[in-house]
C-alpha cells in the first residue's frame, strides 16, 4: 500500500516538472512584463521631439516634420502644415508601445518580421527618426503581427527586434504627412457659385435661402432644358471635402487666363478662387472675404448680430490663414467641376430639321 502511494507521488511529481518544461518550452522566449516600454530612453522626452524623418526602401526620404513654434510643418512641401492629429498619434504610440514579446536578434531573420531596415530597395521596412534636442532614436518599423494584434519593430543599432501592442500608422507618400484638406464648405451652406472663363463665358447658380433644395441656373435660355437638377446642385459642392494633391508655395504665376469662381455663403462669407492647368497639374488658389458682413460696433445693443459678424470674421480669418501663400494641385474631377460653362449644365439643343418635319436634330 505505502510502495502504490510513493509510486504515485512520484508519478505526480514527474508529471507536473514535465508540464512546466513543456509550458517554459511553449511560452514566447524573453516575454516582458507589461511595464517594459519600447523606448525607455526616450518615452520621457516624447513631448520634447522637435523632427521626425520618414524614411523607406532606399533611403528614400518620405517626410521630414519639423516643430516651428507651435506648429508642425513638411519640409519636402515647402514647410506646408503637417497632419499634426496623424503625428501626434504615431508619437503617442511610440511612446506608449510595451514589448510584448522579444523576438529574432538574427538578421538573416529580420526580413520575416520586415525589420530589416532601409538599405534595399525592395525592403518592406520604414524608418522613423525622432529627434529631441541633442536625443535621437530610430526606429524601424516592420510588419503587423498576423493572428494577433501588435506590430514588429527594431531599434536601428539594436541586434533584437520585439513585437509590440501598439500599431503603428506611418505613411509611406509625402503628401499624406500634410494637412490635406484645403477647405470643406457645405452645399447647404452656399448662396451664390459664379464661374467666369477668360472668354467671357460665364455660370451662375444661386438659392434664394437654404432651405431652397435645389439652386436655380440664371440666364438659362427659356427653350433649353438643364440636364438634371444634380448636374446644377453640384456646383454647390465644389468647395466640399476639398483636399490638395500637391501644393507648392505662391510663386510669380500668370493668371490672368484662368477661370474665376466667386462663392457666396448665406453668411456673408464670399470665396474667391482662380483655377488654370500648368506643368501637368490642375492648379486652384483662393482668399476668403466678407464684403456683404454685417459691420457692428461695440455700441450696437443686437448681440446677435455681433456673435454673428464675429463668427464671419473668424471663418474669414481662418480660411485665409491656412490658404495665403499657397498654390494647390486639386484632383482633377473637382477641377472639372469648377471650371464648368453653360453647355456643360444644358440639355442638347433641338433643331427644326426640314429634311424630317417630324424630327428634330439634337447639336
Amino acid at each position: 500500500m505505502k510502495r502504490s502511494f510513493l509510486f504515485l507521488v512520484v508519478l505526480t511529481v514527474l508529471a507536473v516538472s514535465a508540464a512546466l518544461l513543456l509550458s517554459r518550452d511553449e511560452s514566447p522566449s524573453g516575454v516582458a512584463s507589461d511595464s517594459t516600454l519600447f523606448l525607455r530612453n526616450m518615452a520621457g522626452q516624447i513631448n520634447n521631439v522637435d523632427r521626425v524623418e520618414v524614411v523607406t526602401a532606399g533611403q528614400q526620404p518620405v517626410a521630414t516634420l519639423i516643430r516651428a513654434t507651435d506648429k508642425w510643418q513638411v519640409e519636402q512641401m515647402g514647410g506646408y502644415p503637417a497632419d499634426w492629429p496623424k503625428l501626434k498619434k504615431l508619437l503617442s504610440a511610440l511612446a506608449t508601445a510595451k514589448i510584448i514579446e522579444t523576438k529574432t536578434d538574427k538578421p538573416e531573420y529580420y526580413p520575416r518580421l520586415g525589420v530589416e531596415g532601409v538599405d534595399s530597395a525592395d525592403t518592406a521596412s520604414v524608418l522613423v527618426k525622432l529627434i529631441a534636442g541633442d536625443q535621437s532614436v530610430i526606429v524601424i518599423v516592420g510588419n503587423r503581427a498576423q493572428g494577433r494584434s501588435g506590430q514588429y519593430v527594431r531599434l536601428q543599432g539594436n541586434a533584437a527586434s520585439a513585437l509590440v501592442d501598439q500599431n503603428l500608422e506611418v505613411p509611406t507618400e509625402t503628401r499624406e504627412w500634410a494637412n490635406k484638406r484645403i477647405i470643406d464648405i457645405s452645399s447647404t451652406e452656399v448662396a451664390e457659385v459664379e464661374i467666369v472663363h477668360p472668354d467671357g463665358e460665364r455660370v451662375l447658380v444661386t438659392k434664394v435661402s437654404a432651405d431652397q433644395s435645389d439652386f436655380e441656373l440664371v440666364g438659362k435660355p427659356p427653350e433649353r432644358e438643364t440636364k438634371s437638377s444634380w448636374a446644377v446642385n453640384s456646383l454647390g459642392s465644389v468647395l466640399s471635402l476639398l483636399d490638395l494633391e500637391t501644393v507648392h508655395a505662391a510663386r510669380d504665376m500668370d493668371w490672368s487666363d484662368a477661370v474665376r469662381m466667386r462663392v457666396l455663403l448665406f453668411s456673408g462669407v464670399e470665396i474667391m478662387a482662380d483655377m488654370k492647368e500648368a506643368d501637368g497639374e490642375k492648379l486652384f488658389r483662393l482668399q476668403a472675404s466678407h464684403p456683404a458682413a454685417k459691420v457692428t460696433t461695440d455700441q450696437d445693443d443686437d448681440e446677435t448680430a455681433i456673435k454673428a459678424a464675429e463668427d464671419v470674421a473668424n471663418t474669414v480669418t481662418d480660411i485665409n490663414q491656412r490658404v495665403t501663400g499657397w498654390v494647390y494641385g486639386i484632383a482633377g474631377h473637382k477641377y472639372d467641376a469648377m471650371v464648368k460653362k453653360p453647355e456643360d449644365l444644358l440639355k442638347p439643343c433641338l433643331l427644326y430639321t426640314s429634311d424630317a418635319a417630324d424630327e428634330y436634330q439634337r447639336v
